[in-house]
């Protein structure tokens, strides 16, 4: 091949020519475009901070997001280590829990058992600092992950206890509803902790550790999954999911939806939605509690842990309708007393209280009630008035 046919495209060795804004990548050139990229990060990461929930707005009649509820963990859970080291105001108190106590059908956040109870104590004198750290679908797992980070602000710490996920066949093979919990809060598990909670390496290992880091110190990845709901609604995969299915004509719900039936009481429903919620209820209401289920054995380990850090606890059975699962046959009594007499003696034998209010006379009328288990807003109010009369000496004897 002569120089007058060449073959193929043969370019100078002056490579940089070629580059971008022309001339060579020198070292000034390079040092110029990494000064650059940081201050768009840090002005970026200056941005969201700016429209990140602000203290305040965390010190009062906060609840987590329905959605994605972890995403936003992270920041409350620093908002409530600053409230305990502030010399003003009440006693903290931390309420842990799922639906009921998140408020699944209550529509005003301080009608949460929360609020609900911070504001009977305060018509009683006593400022109480409460913090609604529930979402809907925990598992105690998910209980003992937030202790973990929190229990060392708290002067007392409320768990309400779901009935229902204790039933092994219906939760599946899940100990904890949140798996992301430990990196987010950046809590590092035993390894006893961790095959409790059946979570894997990329759970609490170097990776989910190094991912901690990242969320403390970069404001745009910390932020990642609340900037992915209020742009697609959720998580990437899960909106791609949606669209898929809206284009293949089926029917789309999401977590922000409310049962169809809006926040009406049970007995205003039509007699066809009233048997709808039964039967769904029903299908999971018969069942034996197995002391060694990871729920039971969870529940131990946060009664534990709270009896070691010398912090006063408070277990709560959730309410029930319970003239409606009278009615309707729902939950064999007997089997219920013998399964919440097993928590029962978990809790106490770790020096905790434990109240169950689905036994004895019925206290919560249907009417305080939206659905089996969720109270509506009323209810919410005279359970949490209610839960404050009853245990009232756990707080004041700590705000003396």
């Amino acid at each position: 091949m002569t120089d007058e046919q060449p073959g193929f495209f043969a370019p100078g060795r002056s490579e940089g020519a070629y580059l971008p804004f022309r001339g060579r990548m020198t070292w000034r050139r390079l040092l110029t475009r990494l000064v650059l990229c940081a201050i768009m990060l840090v002005a970026v990461d200056a941005l969201v901070a700016a429209t990140a929930t602000s203290q305040a707005s965390f010190e009062r009649d906060y609840r987590l997001p329905r959605t994605m509820p972890t995403a936003d963990i992270a920041d409350y859970a620093d908002a409530i280590d600053a409230s305990a080291r502030s010399v003003a105001g009440g006693p903290v108190v931390l309420f842990l829990g799922a639906s009921p106590t998140w408020g699944h059908r209550t529509k005003d956040a301080a009608n949460t058992f929360p609020y609900a109870f911070r504001s009977a104590a305060a018509s009683a004198g006593v400022d109480v600092r409460a913090f609604n750290l529930a979402s809907n679908g925990q598992f105690v797992g998910d209980y003992l992950v937030i202790a973990r980070r929190l229990a060392p602000d708290a002067e007392a710490v409320y768990v309400q206890l779901t009935y229902h996920t204790f039933n092994r066949a219906a939760r599946g093979e899940a100990a904890i509803r949140y798996p992301e919990l430990p990196k987010v809060l950046g809590v590092t598990l035993s390894s006893d902790d961790a095959a409790l909670l059946r979570l894997s390496g990329s759970d609490t290992g170097l990776l989910a550790q190094g991912e901690s880091w990242l969320g403390r110190y970069w404001r745009l990845w910390r932020a990642r999954d609340a900037i992915d709901r209020a742009l697609l609604g959720g998580r990437p995969r899960d909106a791609l999911e949606r669209l898929a299915a809206r284009a293949a004509g089926d029917e789309v719900t999401s977590d922000e939806d409310v049962t169809g039936d809006g926040f009406a009481a049970f007995d205003s429903l039509e007699p066809e939605q009233q048997m709808m919620a039964v039967a769904a209820y029903a299908e999971d209401s018969s069942f034996d509690i197995e002391p060694a289920d990871s729920e039971v054995r969870a529940l131990d380990r946060l009664a534990a842990l709270l009896e070691q850090g010398e912090v006063p606890a408070v277990f709560y059975m959730a309410p029930l309708n319970r003239e409606l699962i009278r009615s309707y046959e729902l939950i064999d009594e007997a089997l219920y007393a013998r399964n919440v007499e097993i928590l029962r003696r978990v809790v106490e034998a770790r020096g905790a209280t434990f109240i169950d209010y689905n036994s004895g006379p019925v206290r919560f009328g249907p009417g305080l009630f939206a659905d089996i288990s969720h109270t509506t807003d009323a209810g919410g109010r005279v359970f949490g008035a209610a839960l404050w009369n009853d245990t009232s000496a756990t707080v004041t004897a700590v705000a003396r």
